[in-house]
């Protein structure tokens, strides 16, 4: 899953993601199976010599309240059971099982299914480029059309970043340097420009992407 870049980095460069995401495949059903991780590779490829860099990496989370509850699941332990980080985001956007009712009304949710977007790293070097920005928007694309809400906390990137939550394919350490306080900075500008609203005082952004899917994929 990828989306190309022609323009800025050279007509020779290409930026793209690549996604992994763990889903078990038993019958069982436990809460694991409606809360998804997604990583992201960004990497840069050279078309010329077929070279490639790698550029960043991101972290999501898909998280099913309304699938989980129809399997006897409580959205509350799905939220608070599983990860402090998920647990962040469930007290300060629900109220018992749905969100919260000035939620409710300012973004015009109907469900409480959510798309969690917890970091995006762009390395130094390839900052100003638009990829982050590009990276949000494909994320918001491919993982948030069954979902009324999508949230990010700009300043919980450092908690996600050193996350031991278990993937089949976790994502290794940054090797390249990354400001994160410039990072954070950046994120919030790039969650505004996608179209997100802040949530009051509290750190949170909101999206609904229902009403408002971002345009903003590279050229």
């Amino acid at each position: 899953m990828s989306k190309a870049k022609r323009a800025g980095l050279g007509d020779e460069l290409l930026a793209e993601v690549t996604f992994t995401a763990a889903a078990s495949l038993h019958q069982d059903y436990g809460g694991e199976n409606f809360l998804h991780e997604i990583f992201g590779k960004i990497s840069i490829r050279n078309v010329d010599d077929q070279t490639e860099q790698e550029a960043g990496e991101l972290r999501a989370w898909l998280i099913q309240f309304l699938e989980a509850q129809a399997h006897g699941i409580s959205p509350r332990v799905l939220a608070d059971g599983y990860s402090l980080e998920i647990s962040r985001y469930w007290q300060e956007l629900f109220d018992l099982d749905k969100f919260k009712p000035e939620i409710q009304d300012r973004w015009q949710t109907e469900g409480s299914d959510l798309l969690v977007v917890g970091s995006i790293q762009i390395f130094d070097r390839f900052e100003g480029q638009g990829i982050r920005l590009a990276a949000l928007g494909r994320t918001i694309d491919l993982f948030s059309r069954s979902c009324d809400l999508v949230a990010c906390f700009p300043e919980s990137m450092q908690d996600s970043l050193d996350s031991t939550i278990e993937c089949s394919e976790p994502m290794g350490p940054a090797t390249e340097r990354v400001d994160l306080r410039m990072a954070i900075a950046t994120l919030t500008k790039d969650l505004i420009a996608a179209g997100f609203r802040p949530l009051g005082e509290t750190g949170f952004y909101l999206l609904n992407p229902s009403l408002e899917r971002p345009d903003v994929l590279l050229e």
